[in-house]
């Protein structure tokens, strides 16, 4: 009757162990479901004279590839990357009439550690203040025009406006509103 039971209750289990390894799955597909070649992701939020912008964007989509650089070119085009990442006006530009100046930019990836990553992101942290907040009626973004793979943004956005979800394209890279 004891090893009865214990079937019995294996046999049970094993729904819960399904169902268990079914969400790890799910977890672990939607985790990479947001690094999709060519396409970046931007959570902008406009209040009053601040403007914070986070950036998620896969390292082949800035570079073309997601390995440490091996050749000369590419280790010079991650040094390129690097040193203008440290600036603002690399990933968005606004209107000259709003005087907006950087207040701090914080960029990371795996790959500026000299760390091996299957898929390896730029994340980045902008705060801009404006001193005209009424003039920003747009953001632009040149790290289009610099980096020919990365063909959109999905943008979540907290503004003036209220709250929406877009998605600016390379071929026309102003976030309006």
């Amino acid at each position: 009757m004891e090893k009865m039971t214990k079937l019995l209750l294996n046999l049970l289990s094993l729904p819960l162990v399904l169902l268990s390894a079914q969400g790890v799955f799910a977890e672990d597909h939607q985790g990479h479901a947001a690094h999709s070649h060519g396409m970046g992701i931007l959570d902008l939020s406009i209040h009053g004279k601040t403007v914070k912008a986070s950036f998620e964007i896969p390292m082949e989509s800035l570079l073309g590839h997601e390995y440490l650089p091996r050749s000369a070119d590419q280790k010079k085009a991650m040094a390129d990357l690097k040193a203008g990442v440290a600036k603002a006006s690399y990933f968005m530009s606004f209107p000259a009439a709003a005087q907006c100046q950087e207040k701090s930019v914080k960029t990371e990836s795996a790959m500026f550690e000299g760390k091996k990553s299957e898929h390896a992101d730029l994340d980045a942290d902008l705060e801009v203040e404006c001193a005209k907040p009424e003039a920003l009626t747009q953001i632009e973004f040149p790290l289009f025009a610099k980096h020919r793979r990365l063909g959109s943004l999905k943008v979540n956005m907290v503004g003036p406006k209220g709250q929406k979800s877009l998605t600016v394209k390379a071929k026309d890279p102003v976030l309006r509103w």
